[in-house]
């Protein structure tokens, strides 16, 4: 079986490919049926059960809310907090996609069997960085799935809105682009995406790694404590977990004509009354967090000059696209239609667009051709010359598009000034002026390349000094760089004249020599 997997903060969504038709997964749970699955843990002493808190058992048990939001903050291998079970980021991520895999086959609606193979096309927020798509591809593969392939979650969405106004795109329609503003449970994306000739190509990205409906939900809570005057570091961390559930429960339950929010927190703390807040004050305090959003949107649109697209042209315009869960949160649809009028659409389920375009991608028969653009600069700190300071080299540019479906290939060539490379990698969603990262920064670990044909065997290269040498002039070197489908980056490094070199894999050192 196909499926589309839009492994969520908040929920996880799972649709079929069927016969052109793409259901979403409905659950059988304890608390009734449900089109998704939470992304919860609870840890005790038996272990760490997912999803749904373990009824009597959850005494004593210690709660985790948004893995994916605390797993994509973690480097693979580091251990989880707040579970006190020693668990790793990507450990903790295959368990729970595990459970996802048993709760496909043994408490949903869908037919598969125990053993039945299961292709998944999956999604990371277009703002991840490679070690955010390592693991997501490692968890799911050492979950059981096969994964065929990786999108940007704004680029399905695209295909989902796509597929649902199918006559909007015909072959006669002026209709160009689609503009996807993707608020989910932990992150923002917001992404235009070309629709010309079902032909999905993604333009322009700008998004924000923590920011989402967990954010709100930590507004309303520190409002909640202030009014019922409770110190927060009173409180447990799992017992913390526990009471956000229920203010995004109660988050959840808001209309446009909601005045006040009742939140019951003697479900988890000594207390005899609700609490009841102000939505207007909720709505107050949550602004300066749509209002980031609301610039990179701005600034998405704004760059659409760059590709012949007029923004102020309406006809040219698919919509304005919601899709997310954090969506459906009042001031977020009133903010933006305050300001686009017109433009905007809210997917007719925004929690399940992603995964439904996930599933389309997913099929062979739909006749959808997908072309990806890197969302984060990849690039090298290199010794200026004459010993000055470091200068960054910009190898991967945002918003690069690749030249077809199989990736990118960068290659660099040059003659060494020293016996060993140092190089320092980074990614970063901004270069400033003066061509500095900026933004969102992710180190990744040193890589050492013997450029010296003496050291070339040498495995403890970090531990010699950083000599200049004049006599290697004469050595090429040439450094390839690979940005796959998924979004991941290998580098080769290679000493041409003398014929080694050693490959790498971005963030997890050299993987073979030869």
């Amino acid at each position: 079986m196909r499926l589309g997997i839009d492994f969520g903060t908040t929920r996880t969504v799972v649709a079929a490919v069927d016969k052109g038709r793409y259901p979403v997964a409905i659950f059988d749970t304890p608390q009734g049926l449900a089109d998704f699955l939470p992304g919860l843990a609870f840890a005790n002493s038996t272990g760490i059960d997912f999803g749904y808190e373990p009824g009597t058992e959850a005494e004593g048990s210690r709660a985790l809310r948004s893995i994916k939001r605390v797993v994509g903050s973690l480097a693979p291998d580091d251990p989880v907090p707040g579970l006190e079970t020693h668990t790793a980021a990507k450990a903790l991520a295959t368990d729970y996609l595990r459970f996802v895999r048993r709760m496909l086959v043994e408490q949903s609606n869908l037919e598969i069997g125990a053993n039945e193979p299961l292709e998944a096309m999956v999604a990371v927020p277009a703002n991840s960085n490679t070690g955010q798509r390592f693991v997501t591809v490692e968890a799911f593969t050492r979950a059981g799935f096969q994964v065929v392939g990786m999108l940007n979650e704004p680029t399905a969405a695209a295909i989902e809105f796509a597929h649902r106004n199918l006559g909007a795109i015909g072959k006669r329609t002026p209709k160009r682009y689609v503009v996807v503003y993707d608020l989910g449970g932990g992150t923002f994306d917001t992404s235009a995406v070309s629709l010309a000739e079902r032909r999905f190509e993604l333009l322009r990205s700008e998004g924000i790694g923590q920011l989402g409906g967990d954010d709100f939900d930590e507004v309303i809570f520190d409002y909640a404590l202030e009014v019922a005057n409770i110190d927060r570091s009173s409180i447990g961390r799992s017992n913390q977990s526990r009471m956000l559930e229920l203010c995004r429960e109660a988050k959840e339950s808001l209309t446009t004509a909601s005045r006040k929010l009742l939140i019951d927190f003697s479900r988890v703390l000594p207390i005899e009354t609700s609490i009841v807040l102000d939505v207007d004050e909720i709505y107050g305090r949550c602004q300066p967090l749509i209002d980031r959003t609301l610039e990179l949107l701005d600034r998405v649109l704004g760059s659409l000059t760059s590709f012949g697209i007029d923004p102020g042209n309406q006809r040219e315009l698919g919509a304005i696209y919601l899709v997310g869960g954090a969506t459906s949160f009042p001031p977020v649809s009133r903010a933006l239609r305050k300001l686009y009028k017109r433009k905007i659409l809210l997917a007719p389920q925004p929690h399940a667009a992603t995964a439904v375009g996930l599933a389309i991608a997913c099929d062979p028969d739909a006749g959808i051709f997908v072309r990806e653009s890197v969302t984060r600069h990849f690039g090298v700190w290199r010794e200026g010359e004459g010993g000055r300071a470091k200068i960054f080299d910009p190898i991967l540019l945002k918003d690069t598009a690749a030249s077809d479906q199989n990736g990118i290939r960068i290659e660099r060539s040059y003659r060494p000034a020293h016996r060993v490379g140092h190089l320092r990698f980074l990614e970063c969603t901004d270069i400033d002026v003066h061509g500095q990262p900026a933004g969102d920064l992710t180190p990744w670990g040193d890589l050492y390349f013997p450029y010296d044909p003496d050291l070339a065997d040498r495995n403890d290269l970090e531990r010699l000094p950083a000599a200049r040498c004049d006599g290697l002039t004469s050595e090429e070197i040439v450094e390839v760089y690979e940005y796959g489908a998924g979004g991941g980056v290998t580098i080769s490094i290679e000493n041409r004249t003398h014929g080694y070199r050693r490959r790498y894999a971005v963030p997890w050192g050299a993987s073979s020599t030869e």
